[in-house]
């Protein structure tokens, strides 16, 4: 057997133990059963709810720093934008003033006509004058050349602008588009954390309030343990009794050998679904023995005999319900409990493989199952080691 598979072995004897406890609970308490079950159950799934709502946190966070980003980045795109806008505005304005000088100025060439200029320089009275009107010709004529290449230098411009414009405003769209989907992004995490925030809190709140109805049922829980204990003492001391007393009825050697066959499985084909040993209850602590192992089985299943051996008890037994007791010699035992009928009595001789009662839910019970023991001089052994499967050792060391 490898590690793996003994470490997952003993898992299951651990939860099946666990389980056990809840059931006897349940037959004695159902308020605190229930709460048991809440409990386990809210503990089951925390962990993994938590983690959920450590994914949900970091999704939302991660969620909310790119809709921050881009809100940065969209804000940024959008200055851009103004920004290039009251620039095209700007030259936009200036190609107007530059339009309206130019246009002045044509007009005002040709109201003059074409020969104003010749005119202006024949009318002058000295050399002087005539230098100083060539001077102011020309110097309007320069004037009116820079404001028409200001003007063409500012189109262009404005055409550089104007694509440039265009781009900064697709761009501002697309981080506009990206910002509402992670706006929509965001809110969702924002619904996935709250939600799974909720289902922590609830299972904390379960748990909460499910250990405070098992505490406050505490006290009932110890007394039926206490019971249950008592009741195994009994059940050992009055087994051993009768197989003294059969022993010395029929001189039969008695020791502690507990003898060495192997035992028929009393349910063939059966298989054990609960281990001899003790228990532990999950939230309140609280320990006993199980004394023998538990096979379930369909209400009303044929019981078999283990071994040859002569029945000293048939009969009610407390919280084991119907119970048989067989010895097979040497102190040893085989017990049937919670039977739905029994089908042998005290005194008779039985075979090995012979049907001696039925399965039940009778006693302690919380549904139907077959709880076989195995007893050297009353003390419970784990019965394994009389089927074959496990080693010879008391149930509970």
């Amino acid at each position: 057997m490898s590690m793996a598979d003994d470490v997952n072995g003993r898992k299951q004897r651990v939860d099946a133990q666990v389980e056990d406890a809840q059931s006897e609970v349940l037959a004695y308490n159902k308020k605190v059963a229930r709460a048991t079950r809440q409990v386990l159950d809210a503990r089951k799934q925390l962990p993994e709810a938590q983690r959920n709502l450590g994914k949900a946190l970091a999704a939302r966070a991660g969620a909310q720093a790119e809709r921050e980003k881009t809100s940065t980045e969209l804000a940024e795109a959008t200055a851009e934008v103004l920004s290039a806008e009251r620039k095209l505005a700007k030259i936009e304005k200036r190609i107007a003033a530059l339009r309206e000088d130019v246009g002045n100025f044509a007009r005002r060439a040709y109201q003059m006509g074409p020969f104003a200029r010749l005119e202006m320089l024949l009318d002058a009275n000295d050399p002087s004058d005539f230098t100083d009107r060539l001077a102011a010709i020309r110097s309007v004529s320069r004037a009116n050349n820079d404001s028409l290449d200001e003007m063409n230098g500012n189109r262009a411009d404005l055409l550089h602008l104007e694509i440039e414009l265009r781009a900064l405003r697709e761009a501002a769209a697309e981080k506009k588009s990206i910002a509402k989907s992670q706006l929509q992004a965001a809110k969702e995490t924002a619904a996935g954390a709250l939600a799974a925030k909720e289902l922590v809190d609830a299972l904390v709140a379960q748990e909460k309030s499910a250990l405070s109805v098992a505490k406050e049922n505490r006290a009932d829980v110890k007394a039926m343990y206490e019971k249950l204990a008592k009741e195994q003492v009994r059940i050992q001391k009055q087994i051993a009794a009768a197989a003294r007393k059969l022993a010395r009825s029929t001189g039969i050697r008695t020791d502690s050998s507990g003898g060495s066959g192997q035992w028929q499985w009393p349910l063939p084909g059966g298989s054990i679904g609960s281990e001899a040993g003790w228990r532990v209850h999950p939230i309140l602590g609280y320990v006993r023995c199980h004394t023998g192992v538990d096979i379930s089985a369909p209400s009303g299943t044929a019981i078999t005999a283990a071994a040859n051996g002569i029945v000293i008890s048939a009969g009610p037994g407390g919280a084991f319900g119907n119970y048989t007791v067989i010895s097979h010699g040497g102190n040893l035992t085989s017990s049937y409990a919670h039977q739905s009928g029994i089908g042998v009595s005290a005194g008779e001789a039985v075979e090995r493989g012979q049907v001696i009662g039925f399965v039940g839910s009778t006693g302690s019970s919380t549904g139907p199952h077959l709880h076989f023991e195995a007893r050297i001089a009353g003390v419970p052994w784990d019965p394994r080691g009389w089927l074959g499967s496990g080693a010879k050792e008391p149930a509970c060391l």
